[in-house]
């Protein structure tokens, strides 16, 4: 087998491998929840549990209103 053909097979060996490795990563940090991923569900809990706290609030102050009316 000619040097050439070898170099050749050989090269795109480890281009392949690359390749797979650089997916391997790119699947990691898809897939696997990082440090702005808990950021983001953090911030998600913390407007929900204010939205709720907003309606309690503003329903008090429906019922303080008709109160005031009587």
């Amino acid at each position: 087998m000619p040097i050439w053909l070898i170099k050749i097979i050989i090269t795109r060996i480890f281009k392949a491998l690359k390749h797979h490795s650089d997916l391997k990563k790119i699947d990691k940090y898809v897939n696997k929840p990082n440090e702005l991923d808990k950021q983001v569900k953090q911030l998600q809990k913390t407007i929900s549990k204010q939205g709720r706290y907003i309606e309690e609030l503003e329903k008090d102050v429906a019922i303080l209103k008709s109160k005031a009316k009587l």
